[in-house]
């Protein structure tokens, strides 16, 4: 019995939820005999005998729980405690409540999250920190009912968690007080994991990535832009380079900068709204006072340019997803390419930017399908390593990142940046595979195995 893996069903009861096993004797005998049962870490109290042989009903010890629909959960006993499971919470920063997209443009990805969950065995919930009572260890939450339960997000009081993936959707909502003191003692919690813990710092991902020997290669130069004598040095050695913000995210404040051959400075940056603003400065203190207006106290890095391999004369880098599998191990789950716009600097959508896939477009360029092969390879190889040495620096933390990547004329790979909370792929097979993957991943952190989803899911 020690370790055995079983099931059982939830089911909403007049007066909360009665839990019935269906995992034969041992489990109903160690509930029976007193053996500690929770439900996620809610610990349940053992009333009595259900209607059917082998059925016995709990009911919540510290508060009430209100579960909506029911559900084919896994059981596990071990070292004396009944563990029924797992309990999964998405844990963001609001909720707009009668909203047919209540979590804004996160909605559908955690709907599909939610149904898969339920076909593999798991409840899944998404909270925001007003939801959470500590001391009743119960949250109130919102779960996606499926076809023929209602096809709609409700509300529920649901036990905490044995993980929780962190999506807090921007920066913004992270720096809020509410949130980053839930994130914080969700991380201290006694037996719950939390993974994907913060948005990243461009810094601090080169500095941790620049000491591993292997990846040094594939980091372009990078440093803190301290002021204009600082960007003048790396304009010197460079020739040409990027100006990013150290906490920003889709190319947002992003600017090239060039040294031009007739003297002065290219200034290449884009307005809201995607527009493309091209300066031609004559004098450094016109460079000066660009630099100025562009920081505004707010800290920016310097970056080599990369000459881009391109596509119909517009480069393109790579968007690659890698994600962690039910053993810990990080795998590349998807790549494909993104394509800047017309006159753009970046390859982001809202720039004007499209995509493509990127098998077919590295063969039509090197037309070698053995150079195709390898420069794939090696892409795998470098971001997989990327993920590793960074996960391992940061405390093991992370169940998916995903980077950008870019490739010279000669295809040789260089990381761009890393980030902690990946963007929705396009590409419905990536996206398809990374749901599971990531599920699978939360499976492996509670402890339980996962039931084989439905085909397609």
């Amino acid at each position: 019995m020690e370790g055995s893996s079983m099931e059982a069903t939830l089911v909403r009861g007049t007066r909360g939820h009665r839990i019935r096993l269906r995992a034969g004797a041992d489990a109903c005998e160690a509930l029976k005999r007193g053996d500690e049962v929770r439900l996620g870490l809610h610990p349940l109290a053992v009333t009595g005998e259900g209607q059917r042989p082998g059925d016995l009903s709990a009911r919540p010890m510290l508060g009430r729980l209100s579960i909506p629909g029911s559900w084919r959960l896994h059981v596990d006993v071990r070292d004396g405690v009944v563990r029924i499971g797992p309990v999964i919470g998405i844990f963001t920063s609001s909720c707009r409540r009668g909203s047919r997209r209540p979590f804004a443009g996160l909605t559908a990805r955690f709907r599909r999250f939610i149904a898969l969950a339920r076909e593999m065995g798991a409840i899944a919930y998404v909270f925001t920190p007003k939801g959470i009572h500590w001391q009743s260890k119960i949250i109130r939450g919102y779960t996606y009912l499926p076809a023929g339960k209602g096809h709609r997000w409700v509300r529920g009081a649901f036990p905490f968690p044995d993980v929780v993936y962190n999506r807090v959707p921007t920066r913004k909502a992270e720096r809020r007080k509410s949130v980053r003191e839930a994130r914080l003692r969700l991380l201290a919690e006694p037996g719950l994991d939390l993974f994907n813990p913060e948005f990243l710092d461009k810094w601090s991902v080169y500095q941790i990535l620049s000491k591993d020997e292997t990846l040094r290669a594939y980091l372009p130069a990078t440093t803190p832009c301290t002021g204009a004598a600082s960007l003048l040095s790396f304009l010197r050695e460079h020739g040409r380079v990027y100006l990013k913000m150290a906490d920003g995210s889709l190319g947002k404040g992003t600017v090239r900068v060039e040294l031009l051959k007739g003297g002065g400075f290219g200034w290449h940056a884009t307005r809201p709204g995607g527009h493309m603003v091209h300066r031609t400065l004559r004098k450094e203190a016109q460079l000066r006072a660009a630099l100025a207006r562009l920081r505004r106290g707010r800290r920016y890095l310097m970056q080599k340019a990369v000459p881009l391999l391109k596509t119909g004369g517009r480069p393109f880098d790579i968007r690659a997803l890698v994600q962690k599998d039910a053993h810990g191990r990080w795998l590349v789950t998807g790549m494909a390419a993104r394509i800047a716009g017309r006159g753009q600097i970046t390859t982001h959508r809202p720039r004007g930017g499209s995509r493509a896939r990127l098998s077919p477009l590295i063969r039509s360029i090197f037309r070698d399908e053995a150079k195709a092969r390898h420069i794939t390879q090696e892409l795998h190889r470098v971001i997989v390593r990327a993920a590793e040495v960074f996960d391992r620096a940061t405390g093991d933390r992370h169940g998916e990142l995903s980077m950008d990547v870019g490739l010279d004329a000669a295809g040789h790979p260089w990381i761009f940046e890393l980030n902690s909370k990946p963007a929705v792929f396009d590409e419905p097979s990536i996206r398809r595979v990374a749901r599971r993957r990531l599920l699978n991943y939360c499976f492996s952190c509670s402890g339980f195995a996962p039931r084989a989803p439905a085909a397609g899911g």
